[in-house]
């Protein structure tokens, strides 16, 4: 009898395999070069990709993952999140694990992030992957972390997080949400957006920890003093020629909107990724008439000029936002892309050629969009060419 995780396999491998033929129907772009959007997985109909993350290993292979959704909200245990590998700088892509729960009986539901250990860390060598997830139930909501020894190809549980209460974005509900990940000073951080607090509707927080079975206090990152508030979905940066971070999140506020959205992009830059509590928010804003809306995700590139670029992506335009000039609120573009907008886009500078830009993809926050996870790779000197101001 096949197991519930072989049909998976199975779905996987044979969706995948179409995805492949369809591709054969013009060439394939050379091995590490730049092309438009190309397809790395079609999910089963009725199921979309969504909220795609990513690493590049030391050795150059990418691995992408990202949530299947579709149906039931509580999915149940046999939820996962299906591993892609690619060899040749996101060309080619093949199956090459899922990430399933192993300890709680909920399933592996959403939001998940990917780091490759640069150092030893908690009885892991360099080179181990970490991943952490949302596994959820109508009983509670968990961040987990897994690590895998032998590049991805299996997964085992390290240990929980954090823990919430049931999924829930209403104010006065408990859960946890959206991990990000980070090595820093032989520590591995957890970045997460926080309800628990009595005093905010949500805020932002971190945990860390040295051997990557206990875990420190919670510190804030980002709280504003209105109740409503509810900066989520963070993602952290580091902005090398000014030795700063930077830190994105979306802003909602009750009903409020800003520039014509209601989930502003804000960012907040510090000296350590572990004090941007004392960092104040900015929003960005494009030309004093557009702000990027909802999900946002920053990487920098030392290419672009003196103080490299800030780039940065929102889940409402197909377009990505830049900064030349270290976070200066004034300075922010807006450039075109090929990749379609998509919930949770992420970003990846090549570490071989930071000339390059990966764009990540999947299905619209609403249904309507493309169901695909897909990718683009752009050459960033040529998109910044490519201002667009807005009306």
């Amino acid at each position: 009898m096949l197991t519930n995780l072989k049909l998976t396999t199975l779905f996987l491998s044979f969706h995948f395999a179409v995805a492949a033929l369809a591709g054969r129907c013009k060439p394939d772009p050379p091995p590490f070069s730049t092309f438009p959007r190309r397809i790395i997985y079609d999910p089963p109909a009725g199921k979309r990709a969504s909220y795609p993350r990513h690493v590049e290993l030391k050795d150059g292979t990418f691995l992408v993952t990202s949530s299947i959704i579709g149906g039931d909200f509580f999915a149940g245990s046999n939820s996962s999140f299906p591993v892609f590998e690619s060899k040749d700088g996101g060309v080619h892509w093949k199956w090459i694990s899922n990430i399933t729960d192993q300890v709680n009986g909920w399933g592996m539901s959403a939001q998940p992030a990917l780091l490759e250990l640069q150092k030893p860390l908690g009885g892991f060598r360099a080179g181990t992957i970490l991943f952490s997830g949302n596994s959820w139930s109508e009983n509670g909501t968990r961040i987990d972390l897994y690590a895998s020894t032998d590049k991805a190809r299996t997964w085992k549980f390290v240990s929980h997080v954090a823990e919430g209460g049931r999924p829930n974005t209403t104010n006065g509900a408990t859960p946890v949400w959206e991990p990000f990940l980070l090595e820093y000073k032989d520590e591995l951080i957890v970045y997460y957006s926080d309800q628990r607090d009595p005093k905010h509707g949500q805020k932002l927080a971190h945990q860390r920890s040295k051997d990557l079975r206990t875990w420190g206090p919670v510190v804030n990152d980002v709280r504003y003093d209105e109740y409503l508030a509810r900066p989520g979905m963070t993602v952290v940066a580091k902005i090398e020629t000014i030795n700063k971070w930077i830190l994105v999140h979306e802003l909602p506020v009750g009903n409020s909107s800003s520039y014509g959205v209601n989930y502003p992009v804000y960012y907040h830059i510090a000296d350590e990724p572990t004090k941007f509590d004392s960092a104040p928010g900015i929003p960005i804003v494009i030309d004093g008439k557009l702000a990027p809306n909802a999900s946002p995700y920053v990487v920098w590139s030392p290419a672009g000029g003196p103080n490299g670029t800030i780039v940065v992506s929102d889940a409402d335009r197909s377009e990505i936002y830049t900064n030349r000039f270290g976070g200066d609120p004034d300075k922010w573009e807006m450039h075109a892309i090929e990749q379609p907008a998509a919930y949770s886009r992420a970003l990846h500078i090549f570490r071989r050629d930071p000339k390059k830009l990966m764009v990540l993809g999947g299905a619209t926050f609403d249904e309507g969009g493309p169901d695909e996870l897909s990718l683009s790779v752009l050459n960033l000197i040529e998109v910044l060419k490519t201002r667009v101001h807005p009306a």
